[in-house]
């Protein structure tokens, strides 16, 4: 999982705060300071409105579920500071209180490569209706790891004249097809809303056709798709000529992550010591 590394200051004195991105939603302190009211704990985003605005937020919780923290939502950028305040509590109400700086020294990269492809498709339609189901996987290309996703779901097709009403049919595996999404995502994280959008497909058994893909949607509580592919290639597809749009979501089924190599202490002495693969 990917970390934030943030020293926090206050008063000159200084500590190492450390969140986990994305689903790890722990923190801790690596160089604890007295000032900070505790030394580990889980956080959550909040989200919050007024007529005109909508943003969100974080706020850090200690062992027994007590807001400790309000701090900004990431990306962090590394060399950007910029303040939080400790929460201050008084009978059922909390506010921000003291302000502290925050300097970020360790940040998941901004945008990270990843690769996606179709390992199978089927999709049915009946007049101006249709259903779509398929096996995607998803690899990161620096790591070789790789996760299963299963894609479902429905929406309008459009009929073409003078063809049968009732349509759809199989589709091959398809060619990876590169993207980016934020840094801090692993092959595991793309759980969410997603959007198939076919503008057209020649079908009867040829892969011609012309597609968009949004997935990622709503993803740790994020508004919006993460992941945006304008051109979506599939394999070839033994149906009809279709065109059409399916509203759905992706649904993580099995995931392999690159083992990390072993390291076995070689040996300490004076100046330290000595490790070997």
């Amino acid at each position: 999982m990917a970390v934030a590394k943030l020293k926090i200051t206050k008063s000159g004195q200084s500590g190492v705060l450390v969140m986990g991105m994305g689903k790890d939603r722990t923190w801790y302190m690596e160089q604890p300071v007295a000032w900070f009211p505790a030394n580990s704990g889980r956080w959550s985003r909040v989200a919050n409105a007024t007529k005109f605005r909508q943003w969100t937020y974080i706020v850090l919780l200690d062992g027994s579920g007590s807001e400790i923290v309000t701090i900004a939502e990431p990306p962090y950028s590394v060399g950007a500071k910029f303040t939080a305040h400790l929460v201050t509590h008084w009978l059922i109400f909390h506010s921000d209180g003291a302000e502290f700086e925050v300097d970020p020294i360790l940040v998941p990269p901004a945008a990270k490569a990843f690769k996606i492809r179709e390992n199978w498709d089927v999709a049915i339609s009946y007049a101006w209706f249709q259903g779509e189901t398929a096996g995607m996987e998803i690899q990161d290309p620096a790591t070789g790891a790789s996760a299963y996703y299963l894609y479902k779901g429905s929406g309008l097709s459009l009929p073409i004249p003078k063809l049968p009403k009732i349509g759809g049919g199989p589709t091959t595996p398809g060619p990876w097809n590169d993207f980016t999404a934020p840094g801090w995502m692993g092959v595991g994280d793309f759980e969410g809303d997603a959007t198939m959008q076919t503008i057209y497909s020649l079908g009867i058994g040829t892969s011609q056709s012309a597609n968009v893909f949004d997935f990622a949607g709503n993803v740790d509580d994020r508004r919006g798709y993460l992941v945006h592919i304008a051109s979506f290639s599939t394999g070839s597809t033994f149906s009809l000529p279709s065109s059409g749009v399916t509203h759905g979501s992706m649904t993580l089924t099995t995931s392999s992550a690159q083992k990390a190599p072993v390291r076995r202490l070689g040996g300490c002495g004076k100046f330290g010591c000595n490790w070997s693969k």
